[in-house]
């Protein structure tokens, strides 16, 4: 049941997931390309002195990318359910409401992961070009907290959307914009290397906020 599940939401989301997929390969292609013309506009120097002095780092406005495509697949895959309340099916099944749910949003943050991966690849290949071996734990230094901010507006869109109290609504998302504005702040190379343990213990806590939500759901709690 658990792997009809996975393919039950991968059916219903796969058109949108390729088109995720495909415009976040295009625009790290186009930030790549940009670097591109800078590296061959300038020496080698130039653009290492711009990295490592000024924090110029070439993919930054993909900033947001995560973010947006977080909350975007949290909608599309839980929006259609909770209208149609054809998620009531889903919490009165064998495997138990907490389960299913689980498993929900492990096939969101999974599709997730894979949508955003290649964009990452991307940086990685397209900046060894031109950078020397250190860059590539700059990168992950940065875009790790970006990648883990669309994991949180993910779990942060599900459970608005599984919530039925509009008090617990709007706490979760005063809740996700004050944390999540800490995963994207002005950064240069370095400066979340510190945290990413802590941010992922965050991201790995509000799992169990859709977890309570859909419980207050199936319940019809509303007060």
């Amino acid at each position: 049941m658990s792997r009809a599940l996975f393919y039950k939401e991968w059916i219903k989301l796969r058109l949108w997931w390729v088109l995720m997929l495909a415009a976040g390969v295009a625009f790290a292609l186009v930030l790549f390309f940009k670097l591109r013309y800078v590296a061959n506009a300038n020496e080698a120097v130039t653009v290492w002195n711009a990295w490592i002095f000024k924090g110029w780092l070439f993919f930054r406005p993909f900033q947001y990318v995560p973010l947006v495509f977080g909350v975007a697949l949290g909608l599309l895959q839980f929006l259609p359910e909770v209208q149609a309340r054809r998620v009531r099916l889903v919490l009165h099944l064998p495997l138990g409401e907490t389960r299913a749910i689980a498993l929900h949003l492990a096939a969101g943050l999974l599709l997730l992961a894979l949508a955003l991966l290649p964009a990452a690849l991307v940086f990685s290949l397209g900046g060894a070009l031109w950078f020397p071996r250190e860059w590539q734990g700059n990168l992950f230094h940065v875009l790790t907290p970006w990648l883990l901010a669309g994991a949180g507006a993910y779990l942060a869109a599900a459970a608005v959307l599984l919530e039925t109290n509009w008090r617990h609504r709007v706490f979760y998302l005063l809740l996700a914009a004050g944390a999540l504005r800490l995963f994207l702040l002005e950064t240069f190379y370095d400066t979340c290397a510190r945290i990413l343990p802590a941010l992922a213990l965050w991201v790995l806590a509000l799992v169990l906020v859709p977890l309570f939500s859909s419980h207050r759901f199936r319940k019809g709690l509303v007060r």
